[in-house]
């Protein structure tokens, strides 16, 4: 249950170097990142707590992450993790998102996928500079930390590919480059 409106606690980011980490193949090809501020897109967050780092922002629908520091959570529900909120109970620290209009205490900032609404978080609350790491849009694999089941990187359906292909589309638009 969200108790209170922590949207405020996103200031963080502002005039900040941010650093969003996603969960593709190649995230263990990194052990440093360069951002004053940190916010891990679901399960890059299990990859990051193995190195010693706690992100300071986990952008996460509950389906990938399997520790929990204490961080602050933005957190979407959606139809297929509905059974996975009851996580929620056991966060400090909670801001909830929806992908329709708001209502009561949930925020609506966009964006599609943990990743691509990690980017749209980081712009929306003015990071001076956005750095990428494990956000691999275009790999035919899905890095083994994306999902708690997973002991190594696995070929992305089809369906997954169409997520990611929204998600590099969404992410384009917002840093206004081509990835």
């Amino acid at each position: 249950m969200i108790r209170e409106d922590l949207t405020r606690e996103l200031e963080i980011i502002r005039g900040k170097d941010v650093a969003v980490v996603g969960a593709g193949p190649s995230l263990v090809d990194h052990r440093e990142f360069e951002g004053e501020v940190m916010i891990s897109a679901d399960g890059a967050t299990n990859y990051l707590l193995s190195l010693g780092i706690v992100p300071d922002v986990i952008v996460t629908d509950l389906d990938g992450i399997t520790q929990f520091p204490d961080s602050l959570y933005v957190v979407h529900a959606h139809g297929d993790n509905y059974h996975l909120l009851h996580k929620v109970s056991e966060l400090k620290r909670v801001v909830g998102t929806t992908q329709v209009p708001p209502f009561g205490r949930l925020k609506l900032f966009g964006g599609f996928t943990d990743g691509d609404r990690a980017v749209v978080l980081a712009r929306a609350f003015g990071a001076r500079r956005i750095r990428l790491y494990g956000m691999d849009l275009d790999s035919p694999m899905v890095g083994r930390y994306s999902k708690p089941w997973l002991s190594s990187d696995s070929p992305a359906s089809h369906l997954k590919r169409l997520k990611l292909r929204v998600a590099k589309d969404i992410i384009n638009e917002v840093i206004g480059k081509d990835l």
